[in-house]
């Protein structure tokens, strides 16, 4: 049984654990809430009915309950237990409603391969309330993942932070997410992070941190702290040297530190792992480049030599990845409109490829980067 196989396995069975529990982020009923929960739970409520097409007369027919009633508890006119105890329905309800739906609501989103393990640990990192780490090299779609899933109750209504060079340091990553709550930033950074803190108490909202291995290592320990106090839980996101700063491996000020950090991570996946072992794959399947093809809304033909240069390009690393694969498709597209021609050949695109990137420098580029990766090159 090769690796990939038991990562497979692996990720099955974590898959019908998380399926079978799904109790880490319910309410108890007759639990009384506090403050922030309730102004939480309300504020989902709204945007929740919005995306998913609901009104508030279906929803208290879902609940049993009439419709004034679910209005007074909305506008605060309950209070007490029993206010609490139809807000934490109504919690229970959008959880289980949300899963009904399809994994990223309404959006317009292409669920490539890639995608679709980003999506895999999400799913078990928000239904247990635990951490998670995803990582792969630049330009393989999965900042685009991340923004897909950003406020889907499916994943616990997550918020995104990507991080940049502002926010490398603690307070600073601190004051980035007080903003995403509209929180204030003034203050000392016990002062802020207290703010947060209390905003994030028992909502279970997924805290998403893209190119996270940017941090330092205090910062990490700021999002092990938010994690450890909130119960929020965590998914953090970036290139494969996070693999290393997580604690998975000895590197330098990191062993002590990270291995706290290192015992949360319910589960980290290598997001290339097939592209090794015995059997490796591409990157990217046929189908995957089919499906973008087609969302693109392309009125052109795509000959099969083009999808299979895409496949190739995107899952060649070093060239620019996907994102450099679907800038030549597009630029390719334009040239064939300028040109009136009605179909897009792998001629097209390499023409393209040789204008923004001699192909030869590509070439040299992905011999470079597989060697140093240990990735092979899959077409």
């Amino acid at each position: 049984m090769n690796e990939q196989t038991d990562n497979d396995q692996a990720f099955e069975a974590l898959s019908q654990e998380s399926r079978v529990a799904r109790t880490a982020r319910m309410l108890d009923e007759k639990t009384p809430l506090q403050e922030n929960q309730r102004t939480d739970i309300i504020e989902r409520f709204f945007r929740f009915i919005e995306e998913y097409g609901y009104t508030q007369n279906a929803v208290a027919r879902e609940l049993n309950i009439s419709s004034t009633t679910i209005s007074d508890v909305l506008r605060r006119k309950w209070t007490g237990h029993s206010g609490d105890t139809h807000l934490a329905k109504i919690h229970n309800w959008m959880e289980l409603a949300a899963r009904r739906q399809n994994i990223v609501g309404k959006r317009k989103f292409v669920e490539h391969s890639v995608a679709t393990e980003i999506l895999q640990v999400a799913g078990i990192v928000a239904e247990t309330c635990k951490m998670g780490a995803v990582f792969g090299p630049a330009q393989i779609g999965k900042s685009m993942t991340l923004e897909a899933i950003q406020g889907d109750q499916r994943f616990g209504d997550p918020v995104l932070i990507r991080v940049d060079e502002s926010m490398l340091r603690p307070f600073a990553l601190c004051r980035a997410i007080a903003s995403k709550f509209d929180l204030s930033v003034n203050g000392t950074f016990d002062t802020v992070f207290r703010r947060v803190v209390t905003r994030l108490t028992g909502t279970k909202r997924m805290l998403m941190f893209d190119e996270v291995e940017r941090v330092h290592y205090e910062t990490l320990e700021l999002i092990r702290d938010l994690h450890d106090q909130t119960g929020c839980p965590a998914l953090l996101c970036g290139k494969p040297k996070i693999f290393a700063k997580l604690g998975l491996r000895q590197i330098g000020d990191f062993s002590e530190v990270t291995d706290q950090l290192s015992s949360r991570i319910i589960m980290h996946r290598d997001l290339t792992l097939r592209t090794r072992g015995k059997k490796p794959q591409p990157l990217f399947s046929l189908d995957d480049i089919r499906k973008l093809i087609h969302r693109g809304d392309v009125k052109l033909h795509v000959a099969p030599d083009a999808v299979k240069w895409l496949q190739m390009r995107a899952s060649t690393l070093g060239t620019g990845g996907l994102g450099r694969a679907l800038a030549c498709f597009y630029l390719a597209c334009k040239v064939a409109f300028v040109q009136d021609a009605d179909t897009i050949t792998a001629q097209n695109l390499e023409d393209v490829a040789d204008m923004t990137m001699g192909d030869e420098d590509a070439q040299r580029v992905a011999e470079v980067v597989a060697e140093s990766s240990g990735i092979r090159r899959v077409v």
